[in-house]
Protein backbone atom coordinates (compact mmCIF):
# COMPACT_ATOMS: atom_id res chain seq x y z
CA UNK A 1 0.00 0.00 0.00
CA UNK A 2 1.08 3.56 -0.57
CA UNK A 3 1.47 6.03 2.26
CA UNK A 4 0.25 9.61 2.56
CA UNK A 5 2.28 11.89 4.82
CA UNK A 6 1.75 15.48 5.94
CA UNK A 7 5.01 17.43 5.85
CA UNK A 8 5.78 20.34 8.22
CA UNK A 9 5.39 22.75 5.34
CA UNK A 10 1.95 21.40 4.61
CA UNK A 11 2.91 19.30 1.57
CA UNK A 12 1.10 16.06 1.00
CA UNK A 13 3.38 13.30 -0.21
CA UNK A 14 2.46 9.87 -1.49
CA UNK A 15 4.76 7.16 -2.72
CA UNK A 16 3.43 4.31 -4.83
CA UNK A 17 4.73 1.71 -7.22
CA UNK A 18 3.69 0.58 -10.65
CA UNK A 19 5.13 -0.71 -13.90
CA UNK A 20 6.32 0.87 -17.09
CA UNK A 21 2.70 1.87 -17.58
CA UNK A 22 3.07 4.24 -14.66
CA UNK A 23 5.96 5.94 -16.38
CA UNK A 24 3.49 6.20 -19.20
CA UNK A 25 1.11 7.71 -16.69
CA UNK A 26 3.40 10.68 -16.84
CA UNK A 27 2.81 10.47 -20.54
CA UNK A 28 -0.88 9.56 -20.40
CA UNK A 29 -1.51 12.35 -17.94
CA UNK A 30 1.16 14.77 -19.06
CA UNK A 31 3.32 14.05 -22.07
CA UNK A 32 0.25 12.54 -23.68
CA UNK A 33 -2.34 15.12 -22.72
CA UNK A 34 -0.05 18.12 -22.95
CA UNK A 35 2.75 17.08 -25.27
CA UNK A 36 1.08 14.15 -26.97
CA UNK A 37 -1.65 16.50 -28.04
CA UNK A 38 0.67 17.14 -30.91
CA UNK A 39 0.04 20.08 -33.15
CA UNK A 40 -2.83 21.67 -31.32
CA UNK A 41 -1.33 21.55 -27.84
CA UNK A 42 1.50 23.57 -29.32
CA UNK A 43 -0.86 26.27 -30.54
CA UNK A 44 -1.59 27.74 -27.14
CA UNK A 45 -0.03 31.08 -26.28
CA UNK A 46 1.02 31.34 -22.66
CA UNK A 47 -0.35 33.60 -20.02
CA UNK A 48 -0.90 31.23 -17.12
CA UNK A 49 0.17 31.94 -13.58
CA UNK A 50 1.55 29.73 -10.84
CA UNK A 51 4.83 27.93 -10.35
CA UNK A 52 6.80 26.32 -13.16
CA UNK A 53 8.01 22.69 -13.10
CA UNK A 54 11.57 23.90 -12.50
CA UNK A 55 10.53 24.75 -8.92
CA UNK A 56 10.22 21.05 -8.02
CA UNK A 57 13.11 19.56 -10.02
CA UNK A 58 16.79 19.47 -8.93
CA UNK A 59 19.28 22.25 -9.68
CA UNK A 60 21.78 19.53 -10.62
CA UNK A 61 19.81 18.56 -13.76
CA UNK A 62 21.79 18.16 -16.98
CA UNK A 63 18.71 18.46 -19.20
CA UNK A 64 15.31 20.03 -18.66
CA UNK A 65 12.29 20.44 -20.93
CA UNK A 66 8.85 21.84 -20.28
CA UNK A 67 5.50 22.34 -21.95
CA UNK A 68 3.18 25.12 -20.79
CA UNK A 69 -0.31 25.51 -22.25
CA UNK A 70 -3.21 27.81 -21.51
CA UNK A 71 -6.64 26.96 -22.90
CA UNK A 72 -7.91 30.51 -22.49
CA UNK A 73 -6.44 31.40 -25.86
CA UNK A 74 -7.66 28.36 -27.78
CA UNK A 75 -9.22 30.69 -30.35
CA UNK A 76 -5.71 31.31 -31.70
CA UNK A 77 -5.64 27.90 -33.37
CA UNK A 78 -5.31 29.77 -36.69
CA UNK A 79 -1.84 30.88 -35.59
CA UNK A 80 -0.40 27.63 -36.86
CA UNK A 81 -3.10 26.67 -39.32
CA UNK A 82 -0.58 25.39 -41.81
CA UNK A 83 0.52 22.66 -39.41
CA UNK A 84 -2.90 21.55 -38.35
CA UNK A 85 -5.01 20.57 -41.30
CA UNK A 86 -7.93 20.59 -38.88
CA UNK A 87 -11.49 20.30 -40.12
CA UNK A 88 -13.98 23.04 -39.27
CA UNK A 89 -15.78 20.96 -36.62
CA UNK A 90 -12.53 20.29 -34.76
CA UNK A 91 -11.49 23.94 -34.99
CA UNK A 92 -14.84 24.96 -33.52
CA UNK A 93 -14.39 22.58 -30.58
CA UNK A 94 -10.91 23.91 -29.90
CA UNK A 95 -12.07 27.49 -30.18
CA UNK A 96 -14.67 26.65 -27.51
CA UNK A 97 -11.91 25.49 -25.15
CA UNK A 98 -12.38 21.73 -25.61
CA UNK A 99 -8.74 21.15 -26.57
CA UNK A 100 -7.93 18.90 -23.60
CA UNK A 101 -10.87 16.61 -24.27
CA UNK A 102 -10.01 16.51 -27.96
CA UNK A 103 -6.42 15.48 -27.17
CA UNK A 104 -7.65 12.81 -24.78
CA UNK A 105 -9.86 11.38 -27.50
CA UNK A 106 -6.87 11.11 -29.81
CA UNK A 107 -4.98 9.23 -27.08
CA UNK A 108 -7.90 6.90 -26.44
CA UNK A 109 -8.12 6.12 -30.14
CA UNK A 110 -4.50 4.94 -29.98
CA UNK A 111 -5.31 2.65 -27.05
CA UNK A 112 -2.83 4.26 -24.66
CA UNK A 113 -5.22 4.63 -21.70
CA UNK A 114 -7.61 2.27 -19.90
CA UNK A 115 -10.92 1.92 -21.69
CA UNK A 116 -12.91 2.55 -18.49
CA UNK A 117 -11.17 5.86 -17.74
CA UNK A 118 -13.34 8.88 -18.48
CA UNK A 119 -11.82 12.27 -19.23
CA UNK A 120 -14.55 14.39 -17.68
CA UNK A 121 -14.59 12.53 -14.34
CA UNK A 122 -11.08 11.03 -14.07
CA UNK A 123 -8.75 13.54 -15.73
CA UNK A 124 -10.15 17.02 -16.32
CA UNK A 125 -10.88 17.87 -12.65
CA UNK A 126 -7.23 17.68 -11.63
CA UNK A 127 -5.12 18.13 -14.77
CA UNK A 128 -2.94 21.24 -14.75
CA UNK A 129 -1.31 23.19 -17.58
CA UNK A 130 2.36 22.34 -17.22
CA UNK A 131 4.74 19.42 -17.61
CA UNK A 132 8.48 19.30 -16.96
CA UNK A 133 11.05 16.58 -17.56
CA UNK A 134 14.55 16.57 -16.06
CA UNK A 135 17.56 14.28 -16.46
CA UNK A 136 19.72 14.35 -13.34
CA UNK A 137 23.22 12.77 -13.24
CA UNK A 138 24.04 10.44 -10.36
CA UNK A 139 27.69 9.81 -11.18
CA UNK A 140 29.52 8.22 -14.08
CA UNK A 141 28.71 4.64 -13.04
CA UNK A 142 25.03 5.12 -12.23
CA UNK A 143 21.98 5.47 -14.38
CA UNK A 144 20.73 9.08 -14.39
CA UNK A 145 17.46 10.03 -12.78
CA UNK A 146 14.63 10.81 -15.15
CA UNK A 147 11.95 12.85 -13.40
CA UNK A 148 8.59 13.99 -14.75
CA UNK A 149 6.80 16.84 -12.97
CA UNK A 150 3.10 17.11 -13.87
CA UNK A 151 1.09 20.10 -12.68
CA UNK A 152 -2.18 19.25 -10.94
CA UNK A 153 -5.16 21.27 -9.72
CA UNK A 154 -6.25 18.62 -7.22
CA UNK A 155 -3.43 16.53 -5.78
CA UNK A 156 -5.62 13.93 -4.09
CA UNK A 157 -7.62 13.31 -7.26
CA UNK A 158 -4.42 13.01 -9.29
CA UNK A 159 -2.98 10.47 -6.87
CA UNK A 160 -6.17 8.46 -6.97
CA UNK A 161 -5.95 8.23 -10.78
CA UNK A 162 -2.28 7.22 -10.57
CA UNK A 163 -3.21 4.47 -8.13
CA UNK A 164 -5.68 3.08 -10.67
CA UNK A 165 -3.03 3.11 -13.36
CA UNK A 166 -0.50 1.56 -11.00
CA UNK A 167 -2.80 -1.31 -10.18
CA UNK A 168 -2.88 -2.35 -13.82
CA UNK A 169 0.92 -2.72 -13.93
CA UNK A 170 1.75 -4.22 -10.55
CA UNK A 171 3.38 -7.27 -12.16
CA UNK A 172 6.04 -5.25 -13.98
CA UNK A 173 9.74 -6.02 -13.25
CA UNK A 174 11.25 -4.05 -10.36
CA UNK A 175 13.58 -2.06 -12.62
CA UNK A 176 10.56 -0.78 -14.56
CA UNK A 177 8.53 0.32 -11.56
CA UNK A 178 8.22 3.95 -10.58
CA UNK A 179 7.49 6.03 -7.53
CA UNK A 180 5.62 9.30 -7.40
CA UNK A 181 4.98 11.96 -4.83
CA UNK A 182 3.14 15.25 -4.53
CA UNK A 183 5.26 18.40 -4.23
CA UNK A 184 3.18 21.58 -3.98
CA UNK A 185 1.14 21.71 -7.20
CA UNK A 186 3.06 18.94 -8.99
CA UNK A 187 3.09 15.18 -9.04
CA UNK A 188 6.70 14.10 -9.56
CA UNK A 189 7.33 10.65 -11.06
CA UNK A 190 10.60 8.75 -11.36
CA UNK A 191 12.05 5.25 -11.15
CA UNK A 192 11.25 3.38 -7.95
CA UNK A 193 14.95 2.88 -7.20
CA UNK A 194 15.73 6.56 -7.78
CA UNK A 195 13.06 8.39 -5.82
CA UNK A 196 15.22 8.77 -2.70
CA UNK A 197 18.10 10.21 -4.69
CA UNK A 198 15.72 12.54 -6.53
CA UNK A 199 14.25 13.91 -3.35
CA UNK A 200 17.70 14.33 -1.81
CA UNK A 201 18.91 16.20 -4.91
CA UNK A 202 15.83 18.44 -4.85
CA UNK A 203 16.41 19.28 -1.20
CA UNK A 204 19.86 20.56 -2.16
CA UNK A 205 18.24 23.14 -4.44
CA UNK A 206 15.79 23.43 -7.31
CA UNK A 207 16.48 24.37 -10.89
CA UNK A 208 14.76 27.75 -10.62
CA UNK A 209 17.52 28.71 -8.16
CA UNK A 210 20.41 27.58 -10.40
CA UNK A 211 22.12 30.77 -11.63
CA UNK A 212 23.38 29.43 -14.95
CA UNK A 213 19.93 28.06 -15.82
CA UNK A 214 18.06 31.24 -14.88
CA UNK A 215 20.58 33.44 -16.73
CA UNK A 216 20.25 31.31 -19.86
CA UNK A 217 16.46 31.35 -19.75
CA UNK A 218 16.47 35.12 -19.24
CA UNK A 219 18.70 35.45 -22.30
CA UNK A 220 16.31 33.20 -24.22
CA UNK A 221 13.40 35.54 -23.55
CA UNK A 222 9.77 34.47 -23.84
CA UNK A 223 9.67 30.75 -23.02
CA UNK A 224 6.92 30.15 -25.59
CA UNK A 225 4.80 27.00 -25.59
CA UNK A 226 7.68 24.60 -24.99
CA UNK A 227 11.27 25.08 -23.89
CA UNK A 228 14.41 23.12 -23.08
CA UNK A 229 17.78 23.65 -21.42
CA UNK A 230 20.91 21.50 -21.45
CA UNK A 231 24.38 21.68 -19.91
CA UNK A 232 26.94 19.92 -22.12
CA UNK A 233 29.41 19.40 -19.29
CA UNK A 234 26.80 17.66 -17.16
CA UNK A 235 25.58 15.59 -20.10
CA UNK A 236 29.19 14.53 -20.62
CA UNK A 237 29.10 12.94 -17.17
CA UNK A 238 26.28 10.61 -18.21
CA UNK A 239 26.80 7.10 -19.48
CA UNK A 240 25.67 7.34 -23.15
CA UNK A 241 24.07 3.91 -22.95
CA UNK A 242 21.87 5.09 -20.09
CA UNK A 243 20.17 7.66 -22.30
CA UNK A 244 18.39 4.90 -24.21
CA UNK A 245 16.55 3.56 -21.16
CA UNK A 246 12.77 2.98 -21.33
CA UNK A 247 11.93 5.89 -19.03
CA UNK A 248 13.65 8.36 -21.34
CA UNK A 249 11.84 6.90 -24.27
CA UNK A 250 8.53 7.10 -22.44
CA UNK A 251 9.18 10.69 -21.49
CA UNK A 252 9.80 11.45 -25.15
CA UNK A 253 13.08 13.22 -24.40
CA UNK A 254 16.71 12.50 -25.25
CA UNK A 255 15.99 9.00 -26.53
CA UNK A 256 18.96 8.06 -28.71
CA UNK A 257 21.07 11.03 -27.71
CA UNK A 258 23.65 8.72 -26.16
CA UNK A 259 24.72 7.59 -29.62
CA UNK A 260 25.70 11.16 -30.49
CA UNK A 261 27.51 12.18 -27.32
CA UNK A 262 30.50 9.85 -27.25
CA UNK A 263 33.66 11.65 -26.14
CA UNK A 264 32.67 14.91 -27.82
CA UNK A 265 30.90 16.25 -24.74
CA UNK A 266 34.32 16.54 -23.08
CA UNK A 267 35.70 18.72 -25.88
CA UNK A 268 33.40 21.73 -25.72
CA UNK A 269 31.58 22.73 -22.57
CA UNK A 270 28.63 25.03 -22.85
CA UNK A 271 24.92 25.32 -22.37
CA UNK A 272 21.96 25.64 -24.71
CA UNK A 273 18.40 26.84 -24.20
CA UNK A 274 15.65 26.77 -26.79
CA UNK A 275 11.95 27.45 -27.11
CA UNK A 276 9.03 27.07 -29.50
CA UNK A 277 7.08 30.28 -30.06
CA UNK A 278 4.04 31.14 -32.13
CA UNK A 279 2.83 34.20 -33.98
CA UNK A 280 -0.13 34.89 -36.22
CA UNK A 281 1.65 33.55 -39.30
CA UNK A 282 4.61 31.47 -38.16
CA UNK A 283 6.05 28.88 -35.82
CA UNK A 284 9.46 29.82 -34.44
CA UNK A 285 12.15 27.74 -32.75
CA UNK A 286 14.58 30.08 -31.02
CA UNK A 287 17.69 29.12 -29.07
CA UNK A 288 20.84 30.44 -27.45
CA UNK A 289 24.18 28.81 -26.68
CA UNK A 290 26.34 30.25 -23.93
CA UNK A 291 29.60 29.50 -22.22
CA UNK A 292 31.03 27.65 -25.24
CA UNK A 293 34.55 26.58 -24.35
CA UNK A 294 37.36 25.83 -26.79
CA UNK A 295 36.24 27.27 -30.11
CA UNK A 296 36.29 31.07 -30.07
CA UNK A 297 33.45 31.95 -32.44
CA UNK A 298 34.16 34.91 -34.74
CA UNK A 299 31.53 37.53 -35.55
CA UNK A 300 30.62 38.72 -39.02
CA UNK A 301 30.70 42.45 -38.32
CA UNK A 302 31.19 44.78 -41.30
CA UNK A 303 30.96 42.00 -43.90
CA UNK A 304 29.43 42.38 -47.36
CA UNK A 305 26.23 40.45 -46.50
CA UNK A 306 25.90 39.18 -50.05
CA UNK A 307 22.75 37.20 -49.23
CA UNK A 308 20.76 40.44 -48.90
CA UNK A 309 21.61 41.36 -52.49
CA UNK A 310 20.43 38.12 -54.11
CA UNK A 311 17.38 38.35 -56.40
CA UNK A 312 14.06 38.72 -54.59
CA UNK A 313 12.66 35.55 -56.22
CA UNK A 314 15.50 33.32 -54.96
CA UNK A 315 14.14 29.89 -54.09
CA UNK A 316 17.02 28.70 -51.91
CA UNK A 317 19.73 30.80 -50.27
CA UNK A 318 22.63 29.72 -48.08
CA UNK A 319 25.05 32.27 -46.64
CA UNK A 320 27.96 32.62 -44.26
CA UNK A 321 29.60 35.80 -43.03
CA UNK A 322 33.29 35.90 -42.11
CA UNK A 323 33.86 32.37 -43.37
CA UNK A 324 37.62 32.90 -43.39
CA UNK A 325 37.43 33.77 -39.70
CA UNK A 326 35.45 30.62 -38.96
CA UNK A 327 38.01 28.50 -40.78
CA UNK A 328 40.85 30.02 -38.78
CA UNK A 329 39.00 29.66 -35.47
CA UNK A 330 38.18 26.01 -36.17
CA UNK A 331 41.71 25.37 -37.40
CA UNK A 332 43.25 26.82 -34.23
CA UNK A 333 40.92 24.80 -32.06
CA UNK A 334 41.43 21.45 -33.77
CA UNK A 335 45.18 22.01 -34.22
CA UNK A 336 45.46 22.37 -30.45
CA UNK A 337 43.08 19.49 -29.69
CA UNK A 338 44.02 16.99 -32.41
CA UNK A 339 47.48 18.03 -33.64
CA UNK A 340 48.34 14.72 -35.29
CA UNK A 341 45.11 14.55 -37.29
CA UNK A 342 45.51 18.16 -38.43
CA UNK A 343 49.06 17.47 -39.60
CA UNK A 344 47.83 14.47 -41.57
CA UNK A 345 45.07 16.52 -43.19
CA UNK A 346 47.54 19.27 -44.09
CA UNK A 347 49.94 16.80 -45.69
CA UNK A 348 47.15 15.08 -47.64
CA UNK A 349 45.94 18.44 -48.97
CA UNK A 350 49.45 19.40 -50.07
CA UNK A 351 49.69 16.21 -52.09
CA UNK A 352 46.55 17.35 -53.96
CA UNK A 353 47.99 20.82 -54.52
CA UNK A 354 46.05 22.63 -51.78
CA UNK A 355 47.32 24.68 -48.86
CA UNK A 356 45.30 24.46 -45.64
CA UNK A 357 43.81 26.46 -44.08
CA UNK A 358 44.57 29.33 -46.50
CA UNK A 359 42.85 27.90 -49.58
CA UNK A 360 39.71 27.10 -47.63
CA UNK A 361 39.70 30.65 -46.27
CA UNK A 362 39.86 31.90 -49.85
CA UNK A 363 36.87 29.76 -50.86
CA UNK A 364 34.71 31.02 -48.00
CA UNK A 365 36.01 34.57 -47.99
CA UNK A 366 34.55 37.42 -45.95
CA UNK A 367 30.98 36.80 -47.14
CA UNK A 368 29.44 34.11 -49.32
CA UNK A 369 26.00 33.34 -50.69
CA UNK A 370 24.79 30.28 -52.58
CA UNK A 371 21.65 30.91 -54.60
CA UNK A 372 19.14 28.71 -56.41
CA UNK A 373 16.62 30.35 -58.71
CA UNK A 374 12.88 29.66 -58.85
CA UNK A 375 13.18 27.89 -62.21
CA UNK A 376 15.35 25.09 -60.81
CA UNK A 377 12.55 22.49 -60.99
CA UNK A 378 11.67 23.17 -64.62
CA UNK A 379 15.36 23.26 -65.51
CA UNK A 380 15.88 19.75 -64.17
CA UNK A 381 12.68 18.51 -65.72
CA UNK A 382 13.96 19.79 -69.08
CA UNK A 383 17.16 17.77 -68.92
CA UNK A 384 17.60 15.31 -71.78
CA UNK A 385 18.39 11.68 -71.03
CA UNK A 386 20.36 11.38 -74.26
CA UNK A 387 22.38 14.62 -74.15
CA UNK A 388 25.43 15.19 -71.98
CA UNK A 389 25.16 18.96 -72.30
CA UNK A 390 24.66 20.75 -69.00
CA UNK A 391 21.27 22.53 -68.92
CA UNK A 392 21.09 26.20 -67.92
CA UNK A 393 20.62 25.54 -64.21
CA UNK A 394 19.89 28.67 -62.13
CA UNK A 395 22.54 28.00 -59.48
CA UNK A 396 25.19 30.48 -58.45
CA UNK A 397 27.88 31.14 -55.85
CA UNK A 398 28.95 34.63 -54.79
CA UNK A 399 31.94 35.28 -52.52
CA UNK A 400 33.78 38.38 -51.36
CA UNK A 401 37.37 37.16 -51.58
CA UNK A 402 40.58 37.33 -53.59
CA UNK A 403 38.94 36.60 -56.94
CA UNK A 404 42.20 35.97 -58.81
CA UNK A 405 43.34 33.46 -56.19
CA UNK A 406 39.94 31.74 -56.28
CA UNK A 407 39.95 31.42 -60.09
CA UNK A 408 43.52 30.14 -60.04
CA UNK A 409 42.60 27.56 -57.41
CA UNK A 410 39.69 26.32 -59.50
CA UNK A 411 41.92 26.06 -62.56
CA UNK A 412 44.55 24.11 -60.60
CA UNK A 413 41.76 21.77 -59.48
CA UNK A 414 40.86 21.03 -63.11
CA UNK A 415 38.03 23.53 -63.46
CA UNK A 416 39.23 26.11 -66.02
CA UNK A 417 37.41 29.46 -66.33
CA UNK A 418 35.75 28.32 -69.57
CA UNK A 419 33.80 25.63 -67.74
CA UNK A 420 31.96 28.09 -65.51
CA UNK A 421 30.04 31.28 -66.08
CA UNK A 422 31.63 33.98 -63.97
CA UNK A 423 32.15 37.65 -63.35
CA UNK A 424 33.92 39.85 -60.81
CA UNK A 425 32.42 43.06 -59.42
CA UNK A 426 34.20 45.18 -56.80
CA UNK A 427 35.97 42.26 -55.17
CA UNK A 428 32.98 39.89 -55.38
CA UNK A 429 33.36 36.79 -57.54
CA UNK A 430 30.17 35.27 -58.94
CA UNK A 431 30.29 31.85 -60.57
CA UNK A 432 27.58 29.56 -61.88
CA UNK A 433 26.43 27.28 -64.67
CA UNK A 434 24.47 29.82 -66.74
CA UNK A 435 25.78 33.28 -67.60
CA UNK A 436 22.38 35.05 -67.62
CA UNK A 437 21.72 33.80 -64.10
CA UNK A 438 25.21 34.81 -62.95
CA UNK A 439 24.60 38.29 -64.35
CA UNK A 440 21.22 38.46 -62.64
CA UNK A 441 22.83 37.59 -59.31
CA UNK A 442 25.28 40.48 -59.65
CA UNK A 443 22.66 43.02 -60.70
CA UNK A 444 19.16 41.96 -59.57
CA UNK A 445 16.08 44.10 -60.20
CA UNK A 446 14.82 43.46 -56.67
CA UNK A 447 16.75 42.06 -53.70
CA UNK A 448 16.07 39.25 -51.27
CA UNK A 449 16.76 41.55 -48.34
CA UNK A 450 13.71 43.61 -49.38
CA UNK A 451 11.41 40.62 -49.89
CA UNK A 452 8.62 40.33 -47.31
CA UNK A 453 8.59 36.53 -47.23
CA UNK A 454 12.36 36.36 -46.71
CA UNK A 455 12.28 38.89 -43.90
CA UNK A 456 9.40 37.06 -42.23
CA UNK A 457 11.21 33.72 -42.41
CA UNK A 458 14.74 34.86 -41.49
CA UNK A 459 15.04 36.34 -38.02
CA UNK A 460 17.65 39.07 -37.50
CA UNK A 461 18.21 39.09 -41.25
CA UNK A 462 20.14 42.37 -41.03
CA UNK A 463 22.79 40.92 -38.71
CA UNK A 464 22.73 37.12 -39.00
CA UNK A 465 26.11 35.45 -39.49
CA UNK A 466 24.61 32.50 -41.36
CA UNK A 467 21.32 32.02 -43.18
CA UNK A 468 19.45 29.14 -44.77
CA UNK A 469 16.28 30.17 -46.58
CA UNK A 470 13.89 28.05 -48.65
CA UNK A 471 10.84 29.40 -50.45
CA UNK A 472 8.89 26.16 -50.76
CA UNK A 473 6.39 27.28 -53.41
CA UNK A 474 8.61 26.42 -56.42
CA UNK A 475 9.00 22.88 -55.07
CA UNK A 476 5.40 22.05 -54.14
CA UNK A 477 4.71 20.25 -57.40
CA UNK A 478 7.44 17.76 -56.50
CA UNK A 479 6.02 16.58 -53.21
CA UNK A 480 2.39 17.61 -52.62
CA UNK A 481 0.99 15.00 -54.98
CA UNK A 482 2.93 12.33 -53.09
CA UNK A 483 1.34 13.23 -49.73
CA UNK A 484 -1.73 11.01 -49.37
CA UNK A 485 -2.78 12.20 -45.92
CA UNK A 486 -5.26 15.02 -46.52
CA UNK A 487 -4.50 16.84 -43.26
CA UNK A 488 -0.77 16.73 -43.86
CA UNK A 489 -1.21 17.94 -47.42
CA UNK A 490 -3.42 20.83 -46.24
CA UNK A 491 -0.73 21.85 -43.79
CA UNK A 492 2.04 21.67 -46.36
CA UNK A 493 0.03 23.65 -48.89
CA UNK A 494 -0.16 26.55 -46.44
CA UNK A 495 3.60 26.58 -45.81
CA UNK A 496 5.32 29.46 -47.63
CA UNK A 497 8.94 29.39 -46.49
CA UNK A 498 11.44 28.10 -43.96
CA UNK A 499 14.27 30.20 -42.60
CA UNK A 500 17.19 29.46 -40.27
CA UNK A 501 19.56 32.13 -39.05
CA UNK A 502 22.47 32.12 -36.60
CA UNK A 503 24.05 35.17 -35.01
CA UNK A 504 27.26 35.23 -32.95
CA UNK A 505 27.04 37.72 -30.11
CA UNK A 506 30.38 36.95 -28.50
CA UNK A 507 33.24 34.46 -28.72
CA UNK A 508 31.33 32.04 -26.46
CA UNK A 509 27.73 33.01 -27.12
CA UNK A 510 25.38 32.74 -30.11
CA UNK A 511 21.70 32.51 -30.94
CA UNK A 512 19.69 30.81 -33.66
CA UNK A 513 16.13 31.04 -34.94
CA UNK A 514 14.23 28.72 -37.25
CA UNK A 515 10.89 29.87 -38.62
CA UNK A 516 8.12 28.16 -40.57
CA UNK A 517 6.05 30.87 -42.28
CA UNK A 518 2.54 30.47 -43.67
CA UNK A 519 1.24 31.80 -46.96
CA UNK A 520 -0.98 34.85 -46.75
CA UNK A 521 -4.65 33.87 -46.56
Amino acid sequence: MSTVMEHPGGDVTETGRGGRGLVMAGAALGAVVLVGGGAYAATQLLAGGGEQPDTVLPASAAFYASVDVNPSVGQKVAAVRFFQGLDEETKARLDDGEWREWVWEQVQDEGDVPADMDFATDIEPWLGDRLGVAVVPRGADQEPIVAVALQVKDGEAALETLERLKAQHEDAPAEEQVDYYLDDDYVVLTGAQMVSDLRAATEQGTLDGHEAYTDDMDELGDAGVASMWADAARLGDLDPAALANPALGAAGMLDGMGEDLGDEADLMAGRMAATVRLSADSVEVHGVSRGVDGLAMPTGDDTARLVDDLPADTAVALSLENGAGWVQAAWDYYAATFPEQVEEATAAAEEQGFSLPDDLKTVLGDSLALSVGPDIVSAFQGMSETSTEMPPLPVGYRVATDAEAMVAMLSDAGVPPTMLAQRTDDGVLTIGLHQPYVDALAAPEGTLGQDATYRAAVADSDEADSVLYVNVNPFEELYLAQVTDERARTSLEALAAVGLSTTVDDADQSRFTMRFVADEE
